[in-house]
């Protein structure tokens, strides 16, 4: 773990005391665990922004023919 000092509005922190007493954890660890979700959302949204920018026509038809395909094979199995 690395150590971040970090500066809030004051009615954020209000809401991290009322959810910290709420959940019988210290307002760090709600703050942590609220900090590492938002975090990976963030990483995950790039993520999904990269992959739709770089969608192309081509890509597009590719896509709709491995879905074709998949839906075949499974009209085929039933």
């Amino acid at each position: 773990m690395e150590r971040l000092n970090l500066n809030v509005p004051k009615g954020v922190r209000k809401r991290l005391r009322a959810m910290a007493k709420q959940s019988g954890r210290t307002e760090a660890e709600v703050a942590r665990a609220l900090l590492v979700d938002a975090v990976e959302r963030a990483r995950r949204e790039e993520i999904f922004r990269q992959f739709a920018a770089s969608y192309t026509p081509e890509r597009r038809a590719r896509d709709l023919a491995i879905l074709r395909a998949f839906e075949q094979l499974d009209a085929e199995t039933r």
